[in-house]
């Protein structure tokens, strides 16, 4: 077992978003006092397995793990996202990618379009909980674990019980495209071993923000939604700072070895709505740790940005 970065309590200063709104001006890495939507400055304690995150992997010792994920060899991961109605503009040193829709359509900064495709690590875990939850009700609980605790066995029960790889990856992609999501293709088989193959799914932060943008109205998304908002494992940091936030994580290395950590979700507007937002970084260091340093950064600058963003009214479809 091995404990990563993460102080129990609630913090304050560097990283924190705490009762921010979207209008405000902050300096970078600090937001207690601000307005984005409310923003959880807790810092959780988490242990996991070493090697995991989404669905089984050994990973760096001492950091938490992924799920697996990444288009077969020779496949194209992900076509172009959709055409964004600005450039989100974060000023961040780091390889990353960030969305969010602003009016139904998704504004993007850093690597854009098929650019932005990482894999989805244990963020997969939500259309693969919707899918199985409609599959069978009886579940419940294992979605509960999948998506709270990132809990890779869980993750790969629900997987199993959709069927053979291919007619699960045809569940799980089905959810995608009622979401809206009409290029991602669901890795359905292994292509590195050790890690899930759903979890090497290759999902760009727009196509993830547009998922997001839908969850509330599909069909079997209220107990994910309800779990999205309640993350322990992986959700001391980044999007997890923001109260009312409702997200899912995801954690894993490279074929480099450098880790990839990415969040998406649902964080409250000033205006009432829910904006939906995806975020994803390269650790510049190459260890977890880093990587969740920079989604820090992202979710300091987001209030500036997101001041004025019509998101999505839950329910409303």
């Amino acid at each position: 077992m091995s404990t990563s970065r993460r102080a129990s309590g609630t913090g304050t200063g560097t990283g924190t978003v705490a009762g921010c709104v979207l209008a405000a001006t902050v300096t970078v890495g600090t937001l207690s006092g601000c307005v984005i939507g409310d923003a959880t400055g807790n810092r959780e304690t988490v242990t996991v397995q070493a090697g995991q995150d989404s669905a089984g992997s050994a990973g760096t010792a001492g950091a938490p793990s992924p799920t697996p994920g990444a288009p077969a060899p020779g496949s194209d991961p992900s076509p172009a996202a959709p055409a964004a109605s600005g450039d989100a503009g974060l000023d961040i040193a780091a390889s990353y990618s960030v969305a969010w829709l602003d009016g139904g359509r998704p504004v993007t900064g850093g690597e854009t379009g098929a650019a932005s495709a990482r894999a989805a690590w244990s963020t997969s875990k939500v259309p693969l909980a919707i899918a199985a939850l409609r599959h069978d009700p009886a579940t419940g609980p294992t979605v509960e674990s999948a998506l709270t605790e990132s809990d890779n066995a869980a993750a790969e029960q629900l997987w199993t019980s959709l069927g053979d790889p291919t007619t699960a990856g045809a569940a799980v992609q089905a959810v995608l495209r009622e979401g809206g999501d009409t290029t991602t293709t669901v890795q359905n088989q292994v292509v590195r071993p050790g890690f899930s193959a759903f979890g090497q799914t290759m999902w760009t932060t727009a196509d993830q923000a547009t998922f997001a943008g839908k969850l509330s109205c599909l069909p079997g998304a209220g107990p994910v939604l309800d779990a999205m908002g309640r993350i322990s494992n992986g959700g001391g940091y980044g999007l997890g700072l923001i109260p009312g936030a409702r997200f899912k994580g995801g954690w894993g290395p490279d074929e480099s070895g450098a880790y990839q950590v990415r969040q998406f979700g649902l964080v409250p507007g000033r205006d009432g709505t829910q904006v939906p937002v995806a975020i994803a970084a390269t650790s510049p260091d190459g260890s977890y740790e880093g990587g969740q340093r920079v989604l820090d950064d992202i979710v300091a600058q987001l209030p500036g940005h997101l001041a004025g963003v019509t998101g999505v009214t839950p329910g409303s479809c």
